[in-house]
């Protein structure tokens, strides 16, 4: 089938969906408003591939801004589905990636800026130097500086034109603070990764034919996750859609925004939907679950929304488990009684999620699981695998076809020679370039298959005979390389951490584990069971979260984004007699007729 007839294929499949027939038909300034299990991906994917079939003119294209890595693979991989690959007129990253590659790298020569020919982006040991140097000569205290920055790097984030009054208005000794750091970094001809959408929002302000050529090569601005990308992307959105001619198509859920941490303001995306000149559609059917895990969610949030099921789509489960006392024994019940409780009905490991607030938290279940004999794989801050780095996953997929070799090779290697390509590179890379890669790539693979090797082991040779040769050469300065020492790091054998390589790349029977993940880091995933743990009374909300309406607030739509997680069955686990006040809710929402 030609991508032509699998793209009208995808678009009739969404005419018995109004609302999303309508967002993918829309040619004027539209904001989609998701829920969860909308179909919300669907949805953008498909107009994406509409617009640069009927509405862009070949060879211009779209952008798609998204809040992280693991959010643009996501979409790159229901992209290529629809025939469209990253390159081909499709730009898909990060607001930073879009900030580098797309303003700051190609014009910043042609403006006066202030920055290097030749600029490099600050590692984490880079920026906690200029920090602590920034606080010596500008605030010269005697508190931690970078307890200090916290309220600086807020304040930068948030007040992103600087020619406002409020910027100086509001906390002028944070003003000099932040100048000192920069000045700091630039000396060092470095930026860091907050600076990449502040310089382009003030190299596009400041430059009119920037805005132009931005516009002449991107006509349309796509954006995923609206409420969690902040003040910075905002701002650019105002200024090139609102001020530039460019059309937006967001995509958002306020009650789904849980990084006001890193900047997020659900209120931005609020803001636009009061817009006249911006169409605003809600998502209304949920597709991922039925009606009593709706009611569940809803009872989660605490708030009233017009959300369905799809006709025809079972009930689902809610289960509560109160345990003798605390957090401890609880994950021993996930372990003895929850897992097998799912497991007994057919759920596989590999569709069940344990959900927690912390990472800490997440070492009380890892460990309770290990004592049971239970597969499992983090995806939480002490994950072995960054989801949201390029480069994590792509060794991660070296892995997989490593142990599959040329006959079982999935993912195929020509999708390899496109990732590395873009982690060395870019988006431009020579003939030449790309196939002394390729060889490069064909003599490492080859000789892992079949290798006896430990995960770890793997791992040394893969950063010793790929990345160190790779980070002398590459071209892609947003490029993380440390990556591959800390999963070294991570695979430890003194440390018993490590592992075949094998279940590394899931390849082994063991590789159907079950998912130990943060709220914040299952945000966008869906399992057929997820069991949320610890949702105890002082826990979920906890004694930070009530010391301010705002804390309040993101507390209960990180409770909700674990609620709506479930395709088939939700298990609360909790202390017995000190559950949380929302679990309650939560029950007594669906108890009703």
């Amino acid at each position: 089938m030609s991508s032509s007839q699998v793209l009208l294929q995808a678009i009739e499949e969404l005419r018995a969906n109004p609302e999303q027939s309508k967002a993918v038909l829309e040619t004027g300034h539209c904001v989609v408003l998701a829920g969860p299990g909308s179909g919300k991906t669907k949805t953008l994917t498909t107009a994406m591939a509409r617009t640069l079939s009927e509405d862009v003119v070949d060879p211009r294209g779209v952008a798609c801004i998204t809040y992280n890595n693991e959010c643009a693979i996501e979409l790159e991989t229901r992209l290529a589905k629809l025939g469209i690959a990253p390159g081909d007129r499709a730009f898909i990253g990060t607001v930073h990636s879009f900030a580098l590659s797309q303003v700051i790298a190609p014009y910043a020569r042609c403006v006066s800026i202030g920055l290097p020919a030749e600029l490099k982006i600050a590692t984490k040991a880079q920026a906690r130097a200029a920090v602590e140097a920034a606080y010596e000569s500008a605030i010269k205290g005697g508190e931690n500086p970078h307890d200090r920055w916290g309220f600086a790097s807020e304040k930068r984030k948030r007040d992103v034109d600087r020619t406002r009054p409020e910027w100086l208005g509001r906390n002028p000794e944070l003003v000099t603070f932040i100048e000192h750091y920069e000045r700091e970094l630039r000396g060092q001809g470095l930026i860091d990764f907050d600076d990449m959408p502040l310089l382009a929002y003030r190299m596009i302000k400041e430059n009119t034919w920037i805005r132009e050529a931005i516009w002449a090569r991107f006509p349309v601005l796509f954006v995923d996750e609206y409420q969690d990308l902040g003040h910075a992307l905002h701002e650019l959105v105002l200024l090139l859609c609102f001020g530039g001619g460019i059309r937006l198509f967001a995509v958002g859920d306020a009650d789904q925004s849980i990084y006001t941490f890193a900047g997020a303001n659900p209120a931005l995306l609020e803001s636009l939907t009061q817009r006249p000149d911006v169409e605003t559609i809600k998502l209304r059917f949920n597709y991922r679950s039925g009606g009593m895990l709706i009611k569940a969610s809803l009872g989660a949030l605490g708030e009233e929304r017009d959300y369905r099921e799809v006709a025809g789509a079972p009930e689902g489960e809610i289960s509560f488990w109160g345990a003798p006392m605390g957090l401890d024994t609880q994950a021993d019940m996930i372990a003895t009684s929850v897992i097998p409780h799912l497991i007994s009905k057919g759920t596989a490991h590999g569709e069940i999620a344990v959900l927690y607030r912390a990472a800490w938290l997440g070492d009380k279940v890892a460990e309770a699981l290990k004592q049971a004999g239970i597969p499992f794989v983090r995806t939480d801050t002490k994950a072995l695998v960054r989801r949201s780095s390029r480069l994590a996953r792509f060794i991660e997929d070296c892995a997989r076809w490593a142990t599959g070799g040329w006959h079982d090779a999935d993912p195929p290697f020509s999708r390899l020679l496109s990732q590395a390509s873009a982690l060395m590179f870019g988006s431009h890379v020579s003939e030449a370039e790309q196939d002394a890669l390729s060889r490069q790539l064909i003599l490492f693979l080859e000789s892992s298959i079949g290798s006896p090797a430990t995960t770890h082991t793997w791992l040394q040779r893969f950063d010793r005979e790929l990345i160190t040769p790779w980070r002398a050469l590459a071209r892609n300065t947003e490029q993380e390389w440390e990556i591959c020492a800390e999963m070294i790091s991570g695979t430890d054998p003194t440390k018993d951490l490590d592992l075949p390589l094998a279940q590394f790349a899931g390849r082994a029977d063991s590789a159907g584990r079950v998912t130990l993940s943060t709220l914040h880091s299952a945000k966008g995933r869906e399992f057929d069971a997820v069991i949320m743990y610890g949702v105890n009374n002082g826990d979920f909300p906890n004694k930070r979260d009530r010391k301010t309406e705002l804390g309040m607030r993101e507390a209960r739509r990180s409770f909700y984004v674990g609620v709506t997680r479930p395709r088939k069955e939700l298990c609360l686990v909790f202390q017995e007699h000190h559950h949380s006040p929302w679990v309650q809710e939560l029950y007594d929402r669906t108890q009703r007729e």
